[in-house]
């Protein structure tokens, strides 16, 4: 078969580590399928080792433009691909050819505000009836669509009656690339935390991710127990706007932000941290937490579909709409004892042990070639 993969956002963060997972497990278990494989030129530096059979193809057409729409469908189909992977949403309507998408969530259709764009609102509001129309497209002609979770799934199926029967659960897994970090000898604690108790949140600060609501508790907590907030994560605008409010409410003595961190130095901040906290009000996977456990670093989380599937009991689970349940949960988690820690640690380790890259490249792949 030839098999094409838009990687157009292989450098991203989430969908850019899906890419690059998938990529390189697809590399360990086909030798016998011709791969293409679309991208950036930017981006090759990224791109993981893979054997000839997958070629590069430099394409620099943005996502989210009408280039995309326009341009997108003529190259790919030079290429006479017998199945196309878009691993996001954003699709070129008009590729004649067969095509599977893989979803990773559907925030856009639960939070429509407008707080999660820095687009004015009318604009704002015109780009979210593109997203729309631009799934319910996606989702009518895709052949099969892949979902990272069984609860993202039931949502598809919910949101867009027309995905029944197409839509294949092929799970997220730990990133590879920090999975070997993590195993690797000399993983310390951050030279500038030698003497800090902390909590650690990794992540975007998008609306969804409900940091407000955290942030809003935390002065009690450190005045408990002396316990830091170390944020991980940074951008353009979401998180500048978190720093004025953390600044506004006079709290920087408690919360602190990293910025970006290397998978190295993230595996030593939850390694040497009291914990992770996650408080989102809805997500596909909740990736930081398979490497907090990896990393030997309990997570305290939102009581959300998503997080109960893929760890069942394991964790400690608060209301994310409930600003005294988050705070309980904090409290009960920095009072745990060792040996609670470590046998919660351990079930969570088991449950981590389920998912697998191999796998869901496995499960892909059936798909690549059972295409009709």
């Amino acid at each position: 078969m030839r098999i094409g993969i838009d990687a157009r956002l292989l450098s991203q963060t989430g969908v850019g580590r899906y890419i690059r997972n998938l990529l390189s497990s697809l590399a360990e278990i086909d030798r016998q399928d011709e791969f293409y494989i679309f991208l950036r030129k930017r981006d090759a530096a990224n791109l993981p080792e893979l054997p000839a059979s997958f070629k590069t193809v430099y394409t620099e057409i943005p996502w989210h433009t009408f280039e995309e729409q326009l341009r997108l469908p003529v190259i790919l189909f030079r290429y006479r691909l017998d199945a196309v992977h878009f691993p996001y949403f954003s699709i070129p309507v008009f590729y004649p050819g067969r095509f599977i998408m893989t979803v990773h969530d559907l925030i856009v259709d639960h939070f429509d505000t407008g707080k999660a764009s820095r687009w004015p609102l009318p604009l704002y509001r015109l780009k979210r009836w593109g997203y729309h129309l631009l799934m319910k497209v996606a989702v009518a002609r895709a052949k099969k669509i892949l979902a990272i979770s069984e609860s993202t799934a039931r949502e598809i199926n919910q949101h867009y009656p027309n995905s029944q029967g197409k839509t294949v659960i092929t799970y997220d897994a730990l990133d590879l690339n920090f999975q070997r970090k993590a195993k690797m000898g000399g993983i310390r604690r951050p030279k500038e935390f030698t003497d800090l108790k902390y909590l650690l949140y990794v992540g975007n600060a998008y609306p969804h991710k409900n940091l407000d609501s955290l942030i809003s508790i935390y002065s009690e907590i450190y005045r408990r127990d002396r316990v830091k907030l170390v944020l991980v994560g940074d951008d353009d605008y979401f998180y500048p706007q978190l720093k004025s409010k953390v600044r506004n409410l006079n709290l920087q003595n408690c919360i602190l932000f990293y910025g970006q961190a290397k998978d190295k130095e993230l595996a030593g901040l939850y390694r040497f941290s009291e914990g992770l906290i996650n408080p989102s009000l809805m997500e596909g996977f909740g990736l930081p937490l398979l490497e907090a456990v990896s990393a030997g670093c309990l997570p305290v989380v939102s009581d959300i579909a998503s997080f109960r599937e893929i760890w069942g009991d394991s964790l400690i689970y608060f209301d994310p709409e409930n600003r005294q349940s988050i705070q309980e949960a904090i409290i009960r988690l920095l009072t745990l004892s060792a040996a609670e820690k470590t046998k919660r640690l351990k079930v969570a380790q088991n449950h981590a042990g389920k998912y697998s890259w191999k796998k869901t490249a496995q499960t892909t792949l059936w798909q690549y070639r059972h295409i009709k």
